[in-house]
């Protein structure tokens, strides 16, 4: 039984935790790159002024 349950551990971990950190790293540079392209469009108009 024990065996069976730390088997079935590792698939989860194996299996859920990568494509997870995948996505949370995916859409934290998806913000900061609308942060970055925000801030530089704003102090491009800024500069034009």
């Amino acid at each position: 039984m024990n065996h069976l349950m730390l088997s079935a551990f590792f698939d989860n971990v194996n299996k859920n935790v990568g494509p997870v950190l995948m996505w949370v790293f995916f859409l934290l540079m998806l913000i900061e790159l609308l942060y970055v392209m925000i801030k530089y469009a704003d102090g491009a108009v800024d500069e034009k002024k």
